[in-house]
């Protein structure tokens, strides 16, 4: 059944066999097998790739919660006790790693100390293709602009975009329409980011063209650029959260709000584990927290 899944979910012997770390020969004779077993066609096979029949489709749907289970199953097993150990791979967008990763890991760490973790950071489409391929347990990143099969999906925070500027820049509004933001000297993340097609699609329904004067790939870059430097950035207030909260950078709300969706994606057929499951427990309750904390202090600023 898992290598069914794995055939279903890559549509390709060979992304498959390399997703399971195994030999293409090894895929078609299970999956020859499991079809003679249930006796009908799983598959097409197309030059193209492998197209799921009907009873592809069905098996897909029932195949699904079983694993599910055995995967539950033989968590509850090898777990003992009540210590959490294990492994957890994950993956996060720069807005996430930038500030709010390394003190969740901190504070993580000191609760759960038998857990090991290798937390990767990247653009959103390369991290999903990651955790496609089985390279990572888990992934946070902006909500995707398309679904994928075999994806659970759970939300972690939805946070309003803000102009973000240097304390030494010239005053600007309390609130700014996104036409006043646009107006403004910016620098913001490159076309390879998730935030950037949210921030270009909110603009633009808002009649608002953006004209950066640059551009940079690491978010990073931009909160280093931005002191002295008479330019504004559009961001998550999180992404540079250290940064606001000691002063050294201010922001200005934007309304009608720029929303963007902070997700944790797994994959269906690999559960995740409770050391897993703790991580994102904790990560989520830390960016809910420090959301809570940059609003009440843009609130009690004159």
């Amino acid at each position: 059944m898992s290598y069914f899944v794995a055939m279903y979910e890559e549509a390709s012997v060979t992304r498959a066999a390399e997703r399971l770390n195994i030999v293409q020969p090894a895929v078609s004779v299970q999956l020859a097998r499991l079809e003679e077993s249930i006796g009908q066609k799983l598959f097409y096979r197309t030059p193209k790739g492998m197209v799921p029949t009907h009873a592809g489709d069905d098996a897909y749907r029932r195949f699904q919660p079983i694993l599910r289970e055995v995967e539950q199953a033989r968590r509850a097993l090898t777990i003992g006790g009540d210590t959490v150990k294990g492994h957890v791979s994950l993956g996060a967008v720069s807005s996430v790693a930038n500030n709010a990763l390394s003190e969740t890991l901190r504070i993580f760490h000191g609760r759960y100390p038998e857990v090991t973790l290798r937390a990767t950071g990247g653009y959103t489409t390369d991290l999903i293709e990651m955790l496609r391929t089985a390279q990572l347990d888990l992934v946070i990143v902006n909500t995707p602009s398309r679904g994928g099969r075999g994806f659970d999906t759970l939300p972690i925070i939805n946070e309003d975009l803000a102009l973000i500027c240097d304390i030494a820049h010239p005053p600007l509004p309390a609130t700014l329409h996104p036409r006043e933001a646009a107006e403004r000297d910016l620098v913001i993340p490159s076309q390879r980011h998730g935030l950037r097609l949210i921030i270009d699609a909110a603009f633009s329904a808002h009649d608002a063209t953006l004209a950066p004067r640059f551009e940079f790939d690491e978010l990073k870059t931009i909160e280093e650029f931005l002191p002295d430097s008479g330019f504004a950035t559009i961001l998550p207030p999180i992404a540079v959260h250290r940064a606001l909260r000691t002063g050294r950078l201010r922001m200005h709300p934007i309304v009608p709000s720029v929303p963007r969706r902070l997700v944790c994606l797994s994959n269906t057929a690999r559960p995740l584990s409770r050391a897993a499951e703790l991580f994102v427990e904790e990560l989520r309750e830390r960016m809910i927290e420090v959301s809570s904390d940059l609003t009440k202090a843009i609130g009690a600023t004159p």
